[in-house]
This record gives structure tokens, sequence and C-alpha cells, in this order.
């Protein structure tokens, strides 16, 4: 499984990066879900594969396999040159000092037990269903079953019955890494790696997190939105827990954090309209006229609340929480 850079199908590639664990962590989930089973030994790399133990033996012993000259030796090659003591399968670069002898004897005592079986084949065996095997319903329920507790909770927050429903999915998507910021492009090959700098010429590469939070620009307009509502804080550099805190910045009742998330949202939805704005209509927004934005479509998207009407509009430019009786 090799990716085949540009030439390659975008799909094969999705799958190299899955067995890699690309933006999944240290390992990845399949790679820490499947484990080899050793019998004859005669398809199973010595260093390279998970055989032998909960990880491969080139990072459990990572010194000895730096030193090694067969670094792709096969499990039944290993074998049949020897692994004990003064076995002709350990072949070294240089002769191994004192510390690293101690190392090559740990290696040997756990490969003591490990005995070949000669008219059986090596397999895969997929750890979360052995007996059954690997299923795209079983990966789908362990996924799903393991997402982040943060993720679950902002799942809650971004169905909003005041919110049209091309927001909460647009926030969804968000929360999750999954909209086609530069960076996430360059990823599936659309761009090239270089043309990923943020719309707004900060000079940072564009993902979700800078332009949405830490980029110099669009992340200014939180300050102002705080300033509007009537509070001040500092607001937190990961997109999931950012949406959180928002929402319980002002605490009290539940209208008070309803009407939060509701303004969280939508400050999102205009930072990407805007991103998209500049990027493909070269046409741009000052902050001040995005954070009337902000409360022109906040007023709207809560007409049905009567205390704003009660109010007037330009009592809600001033006081939203007021107007809607939660101040």
């Amino acid at each position: 499984m090799e990716v085949g850079g540009r030439s390659g199908s975008t799909w094969w590639s999705e799958v190299v990066k899955i067995r890699d664990g690309i933006g999944g962590g240290d390992n990845g989930w399949f790679h820490e879900s499947v484990v080899r089973r050793v019998a004859d030994g005669e398809s199973t790399l010595f260093w390279h594969d998970r055989w032998c133990g909960d990880v491969a033996l080139r990072e459990r012993f990572s010194r000895l396999f730096d030193l090694a000259l067969n670094k792709s030796i096969t499990v039944k090659d290993m074998f049949l040159l020897g692994w004990g003591e003064g076995g002709g399968g350990w072949q070294w670069c240089r002769k191994l000092w004192v510390w690293e002898e101690d190392l090559l004897e740990e290696c040997r005592l756990l490969l003591s037990d490990v005995s070949l079986q000669p008219f059986s084949y090596d397999v895969w065996q997929w750890l979360l269903d052995p007996s059954g095997g690997y299923s795209v319903r079983g990966v789908y329920d362990m996924l799903t079953t393991q997402e982040n507790p943060q993720v679950l909770q902002n799942n809650d927050l971004i169905w909003h019955k005041h919110v049209p429903l091309k927001v909460s999915i647009f926030a969804w998507r968000l929360i999750r890494d999954c909209l086609p910021t530069k960076t996430n492009l360059a990823l599936r090959g659309v761009l090239d790696t270089e043309a990923c700098q943020c719309v707004l010429g900060c000079g940072q590469v564009e993902d979700a997190r800078h332009l949405f939070l830490l980029c110099p620009c669009f992340g200014s307009l939180w300050p102002l939105v705080r300033s509007w509502i009537g509070f001040d804080g500092v607001h937190h550099d990961d997109i999931a827990a950012h949406f959180i805190q928002f929402t319980n910045y002002t605490g009290g009742s539940k209208s008070r954090r309803s009407f939060m998330q509701l303004i969280w949202l939508l400050t999102v939805w205009l930072l990407w309209n805007e991103r998209n704005a500049r990027l493909f209509k070269q046409k741009e927004c000052s902050l001040v006229q995005l954070l009337d934005k902000v409360k022109y479509h906040s007023f709207w998207w809560l007409k049905a609340k009567k205390a704003i009407f009660a109010y007037g509009e330009h009592m809600w430019w001033s006081s939203p929480l007021s107007c809607l009786g939660i101040g």
C-alpha cells in the first residue's frame, strides 16, 4: 500500500491514511485494532509488524532496530537463522555496547516462547471481533461510541430552533473539522501545500482553528461580540471547547445559554461567508460591519420573541439581553 502522489487515486490515498493513522491520533484506530497472528512466519516482517507483544519490535526496541542490518527480514528467516544467544539472525552495523546487549537479552527473552507452525499461514486478526472478523458495521459502532465527550456535548448545542438548518449543519461540520478549508483541501490533493495561506493575508496556514479563532482579523470579532452582549473574558483556542465555553459564559438561565448558543452559531456562519466572499468575490467587510451583521441577523432570527419588538430594534443594538428579558 503506497501513496501514488498526484497520479494516485484520492480514494486509495485516504485508505493509506487510515492505515498510517494520519489525522487519527498517534497510530490511528485501524492500527490499534489489527494484529498479526504468526503461524509459519513467512509473510510477517520481524521488525515492522505487530506480532509479538502490543507494539512492533521496531518501536519497543528502537535502538536495536536502528543498528540492525536486516531491517526487512521475515519472522521465518529470522527464526531459521537463529534468534537465540549467538544466533545468526542478529546482524549489526557495529558491535553492541553493554546497555544495548541488555536490550538484546530482553528481546531474546520475549521471543523465547515463540514457536512457528510450518504448515499454516500468517493472518491478520481484527481485535474488535476476533471470531467474526472485520466489518464496516463494527468499525462504525466503534468510532461512534468512542467519540469525544466534548463533541457529543456540542451535538446537542448545534441544533437550535431559531437557527436555520443549514447553519447547524455547517457548525456540525466545523466542529469535526470537515469544512473545505485550504488545509483540508491540500490534504485531499485539491490544493498545493504552498497555496494554504490564510485568505486574510496574515501569513499563517488556513485551518479551521486559525480561521475562526486565532486569525488576527477574524479572531478579533469575538471580543467585539462579547463587549456588545455585555461581558468580558478570554476564549479557548479549541473550536469545540470554545463553543461550550461561549455558550456558558453568562451562566444563569436556560434562555441566556440559548441566546449565547445562537450568537456563536451566527458568528461562525458569518465568518465563513466573509471568508468565501474575500476568496471568491474579492469583497470584504470590516470588523465593525461584521459585528453589525451579527446584531442584525440575531435580531431577525429571534423576531418571534415579542420582547424584542417591545423594546425596539434600536435597543437591541445596545442591550440584547435586556430586550429578551434575561439581562
